[in-house]
């Protein structure tokens, strides 16, 4: 009789552990989710950016953000410096392809010339931040392979954890990464944390969202600050984010190197 009862037990944790597994969503499920989180036909947003040494030194920048997504999904992104003036007018336009690479460009009104960023400038840091301009860009689900490796609670947000690893030939050359852990929000699928690691597998990078809000008038929800820590050396950039726009209509415009060159004239 105990015997049978021992079995009957193990039968029913096995089939309850079954039925939770059934019941999670893959990791390229839960990224698909987030894809379409993020995913806007336009946008434009203001920020502060600051950047903090690890001796508590700051430097604050003005700049502006807005984005374009055109009818195959391929979106269009400048980053424009407002302030301070050493780097007033400075640009960052990316424009995504699909029958070619993507283009990026660095515009740099000190020296009035326009900069293409290649493949292997990816890993660069952007301005001086501790983003690098592989980190500006839009995940490409095509590129990663997405392994679901657990949940977590960050900041009292309940999160999927999701590993990402390069699989693409030209992702796995380009990235500076060997891995990332995406802490993804189970309400609203935004990446509240995520985890860098080197080629080597060191772990280099952690990135923060916290004040998640709802952009009013949409749908969509975003994190109104982001920080991005160097844990090795101990520096940060902290970008905080205002007036919030979603498919409110953006021109074309600001989408060329022309408007580029014009320091947003």
């Amino acid at each position: 009789m105990k015997a049978a009862n021992l079995l009957f037990n193990l039968a029913m944790v096995v089939i309850f552990s079954a039925s939770l597994l059934a019941q999670q969503p893959t990791g390229r499920e839960i990224m698909k989710k987030y894809k379409a989180q993020e995913r806007t036909r336009d946008s434009s947003v203001e920020l502060k950016m600051t950047l903090i040494n690890a001796r508590g030194g700051k430097r604050v920048r003005q700049v502006i953000q807005v984005t374009k997504t055109d009818a195959e999904g391929n979106r269009k992104a400048l980053i424009r410096f407002l302030s301070p003036a050493d780097i007033k007018g400075t640009g960052f336009l990316s424009v995504e392809n699909s029958d070619r690479d993507d283009d990026n460009w660095l515009y740099l009104p000190a020296l009035r010339k326009v900069r293409r960023i290649a493949g292997s400038d990816k890993t660069d840091s952007f301005m001086g931040t501790e983003f690098t301009y592989e980190d500006l860009e839009a995940e490409d689900l095509e590129a990663y392979e997405y392994k679901l490796i657990g949940s977590d609670t960050v900041g009292g947000v309940a999160a999927w954890i999701v590993e990402a690893r390069a699989v693409s030939p030209k992702k796995i050359k380009e990235t500076g990464y060997s891995k990332r852990e995406l802490w993804i929000s189970k309400d609203h699928y935004l990446a509240v944390q995520t985890k860098y690691y080197d080629k080597k597998g060191a772990y280099v990078k952690l990135y923060k969202a916290s004040d998640i809000k709802q952009v009013p008038g949409t749908d969509k929800w975003r994190a109104y600050r982001m920080t991005m820590e160097d844990v090795r050396k101990g520096n940060k950039t902290v970008l905080e984010f205002s007036d919030y726009k979603i498919n409110q209509g953006v021109p074309d415009k600001y989408f060329s190197q022309r408007y580029l060159k014009r320091g947003g004239r």
